[in-house]
């Protein structure tokens, strides 16, 4: 039987231990729901909750998708910076990279409006009195299992929108957490906004250095990121 990669080997520990975190908080969700007040205004300092726990291991993430850690993250999350580049030795076509670059960005268009819109369908039912702000913070905690198996089992964006051949080579790898903590804007607080703007700063960062660079994203001509030279294997293949 063929062993799977030490990254794959990852992603699956971190999809049970997030479905663990997960089933914790839905938990709390019936058992206290009085512990999910510090997500709220100013309660973040009022009382110690879970949330603090997974609030900082939330951002502990995030700071380390700035840094140069490949211990942590997968190529597919580092391939804006500079050291994970390995030019082609070809001359590179300027006007390819354009071509190429500009259909993809247009199926980023795609997948923000689609979840934007998918997003806002909760935080209006939030408004109207269906949801509570529990809820809403659950949800964010279920992207968070989701985007582990949309990394190792199946992902709809790739499918649907991106068409990339895997995660290594995905336009919108670094958006994860932008995409999870979107549904906490409508819920004013020290806790959420914090995230919010974190997640903000991540794809702010990822989205200037596909502008500039977008050589470092595209296979044909960042070498790192073709099959041969491919070493995280999440797809397990």
């Amino acid at each position: 039987m063929k062993k799977n990669s030490k990254f794959r080997n990852l992603y699956i520990k971190r999809l049970i231990i997030r479905v663990i975190i997960l089933l914790v908080f839905i938990m709390l969700f019936f058992v206290k729901p009085n512990s999910f007040m510090i997500t709220k205004g100013l309660n973040f300092f009022s009382s110690f909750s879970p949330l603090h726990i997974l609030w900082l291991i939330w951002m502990i993430d995030m700071v380390l998708q700035l840094c140069n850690v490949s211990w942590y993250w997968p190529l597919g999350s580092q391939k804006y910076l500079k050291n994970r580049y390995i030019p082609n030795v070809k001359e590179i076509d300027i006007r390819l990279i354009k071509n190429n670059m500009k259909k993809i960005n247009i199926d980023c268009i795609s997948v923000a409006i689609t979840w934007i819109l998918f997003v806002s369908i909760f935080d209006i039912l939030y408004l109207t009195g269906v949801l509570s702000f529990q809820f809403i913070i659950l949800l964010s905690i279920f992207f968070y299992v989701c985007d582990t198996i949309c990394v190792i089992y199946w992902c709809p964006f790739k499918t649907f929108f991106m068409h990339n051949k895997c995660c290594t080579t995905c336009r919108i790898f670094n958006w994860d957490h932008a995409m999870m903590f979107l549904p906490l804007i409508i819920i004013p607080g020290v806790f959420t906004y914090s995230l919010v703007i974190m997640s903000f700063i991540v794809l702010i960062i990822w989205e200037i250095n596909c502008a500039t660079h977008p050589e470092r994203f595209l296979e044909k001509t960042n070498v790192s990121l073709r099959c041969h030279n491919c070493t995280d294997r999440l797809c397990g293949k």
